[in-house]
C-alpha cells in the first residue's frame, strides 16, 4: 500500500518569499532556487535579509536567455555569475526542461536544498495535473528538502496542501481559506457537510485509536454522534484535500485514512474559514 496525504517533514509551503527563503536559505549543501516570479538579484538578498550568506547557491531562471560564453544544454544555459552563485536559464520551461536544469544545478552536490517561488508554469488549466506531480516527484528524489510557495490557482494550492507541510500557521490558515471556499463554489452539498460536521469530524480523529481507520470506525469512536458514517466521511474528505489527514491508498474498499498525516492545527484553520464563511 503507498501513503498519500501529507506527512513528509522534508517537503515545506510557504505562504510568501520571505518565510521561502527563511526555511529554504540555510539548509543543505546546495541552495537552488527555481525563480519565475523574482529577478535573480532580489532573490539573492531576499535570502541575504532573510538567513544570510550561503555557501554555494544556484539559481535556475525561468524564461529568458544567456550571453555568449554560456554552456548550453538545449534549451537549457549556465554560467557563473558571481562568487558562488551559478545560473541555469531555461528559455522555455517546459517540465523535462526545468527538470534537466535541476540536474545540473545539484551536480555535484552532497546534498541540496530546493526552493520554487512560483509553481505556474507546470500548471494545467485547471490547476493540477500530472506535470506538476512529476516535477515535484524528481525535485524530492534529488534533493534533501524541497520548498515551495503557495501560488494563486486554488486548485494547485489543494494539491500541494495533500503533500507538503505549511511552513506556518499563516500558510495553514491560506491553505484551509482557499480550500474552504473552492469547496463552497464547486460542491455545496460536501461544503455543508463540513461546515455542520467538523467539529464532529474532530472529536472522532482524536477518539479513534487504530492507525489506519476507515470512517465507520472513527464513526464509532464518536460518542453519541449526530452524523453518519457516510456524512461524517464527506467531512473527512474535505480534510484530506486540505492536506489535514492523510489516506491510505491503493485499497478496493473504502477509504481508510492516515493518523500519520493528522494536523490537528490545519483542521483548527479549516474549521475557523469554515466559520468565518457561514458568517458572511
Amino acid at each position: 500500500m503507498a501513503q498519500e496525504g501529507n506527512g513528509r517533514g522534508d517537503t515545506v509551503l510557504h505562504a510568501d518569499a520571505a518565510s521561502l527563503a527563511r526555511g529554504s536559505g540555510p539548509g543543505g549543501d546546495r541552495h537552488v532556487g527555481v525563480l519565475s516570479d523574482h529577478a535573480v538579484q532580489t532573490w539573492q538578498r531576499t535570502l541575504d535579509d532573510q538567513c544570510g550568506a550561503t555557501r554555494d547557491r544556484h539559481v535556475v531562471r525561468l524564461g529568458g536567455s544567456l550571453r555568449s560564453g554560456t554552456e548550453s544544454r538545449g534549451a537549457v544555459q549556465t554560467r557563473p555569475m558571481g562568487p558562488n552563485l551559478d545560473v541555469t536559464v531555461v528559455d522555455e520551461p517546459t517540465p523535462d526542461a526545468v527538470t534537466r536544469a535541476l540536474d545540473v544545478a545539484l551536480d555535484g552536490a552532497d546534498g541540496g536544498v530546493v526552493a520554487v517561488d512560483d509553481l505556474s508554469f507546470l500548471l494545467d488549466g485547471d490547476g493540477s495535473g500530472e506535470r506538476l506531480e512529476e516535477f515535484l516527484d524528481h525535485a524530492e528524489e534529488v534533493a534533501e528538502e524541497v520548498h515551495v510557495r503557495l501560488p494563486d490557482e486554488p486548485r494547485a494550492v489543494t494539491t500541494l496542501a495533500r503533500r507538503f507541510d505549511p511552513a506556518d500557521e499563516r500558510c495553514r490558515r491560506w491553505i484551509a481559506e482557499t480550500g474552504v471556499t473552492q469547496l463552497r463554489d464547486e460542491d455545496p452539498t460536501n461544503f455543508g457537510y463540513l461546515r455542520s460536521h467538523w467539529r464532529e469530524a474532530r472529536r472522532g480523529l482524536e477518539a479513534v485509536e487504530m492507525a489506519y481507520p476507515q470512517s465507520k470506525q472513527i464513526h464509532e469512536a464518536i460518542p453519541d454522534p449526530e452524523t453518519t458514517p457516510r456524512t461524517l466521511g464527506a467531512a473527512l474528505q474535505a480534510f484530506v484535500e486540505m492536506g489535514a489527514l492523510g489516506v491510505w491508498g491503493d485499497t478496493v474498499a473504502a477509504n481508510r485514512y492516515d493518523m500519520r498525516g493528522y494536523d490537528p492545527e490545519m483542521v483548527a484553520a479549516v474549521g475557523r474559514a469554515v466559520e468565518e464563511i457561514h458568517a458572511d
